[in-house]
Formats: C-alpha cells, sequence, structure tokens
C-alpha cells in the first residue's frame, strides 16, 4: 500500500483527494494534505478523515508517506 499525501489543496486537489480518499486506486491511499491556506487543507483533511497541514516539513517530519502529489499553480 502506497501512503499518498498531497500538496496544494486547489480545485485539482477535488479529484485527487476524491480517487485516493475514497480508496478508487488499489494499493494506494490518501494519509494527509498540506496547503499554506491552511484553511483548504482542513477541509480536505476532514474530509477524509486523514491529517492536514500548513507546514509541508512538519507533514513529512509526523507522516508516514511514500508519494507526494504536488498540485500547486503552474506558472
Amino acid at each position: 500500500m502506497l501512503n499518498f499525501a498531497l500538496v496544494g489543496c486547489g480545485r485539482i486537489a477535488k479529484r485527487h483527494s476524491e480517487l485516493l480518499g475514497l480508496n478508487q486506486i488499489d494499493n494506494a491511499r490518501l494519509v494527509s494534505v498540506c496547503d499554506i491556506e491552511y484553511s483548504k487543507a482542513k477541509v480536505i483533511g476532514e474530509r477524509f478523515n486523514v491529517s492536514s497541514y500548513k507546514d509541508f516539513d512538519e507533514m513529512m517530519e509526523n507522516e508516514n508517506i511514500d508519494v507526494v502529489a504536488v498540485l500547486t499553480p503552474s506558472g
């Protein structure tokens, strides 16, 4: 089982969190989310019962994460 974290909890994170948080991908699960706007991370975290963070380093220190999906805005 791969433990996923999402960094960036904007529009695209909604779809990623649904796939991972609702166990729609074999051998993958959502364990944590992070966004500099903590309120966005908190909404997704509460919906899927996973940890939410504002600080990336804190998340990486406290969670068992195998894969980080970076969903921040592109240039």
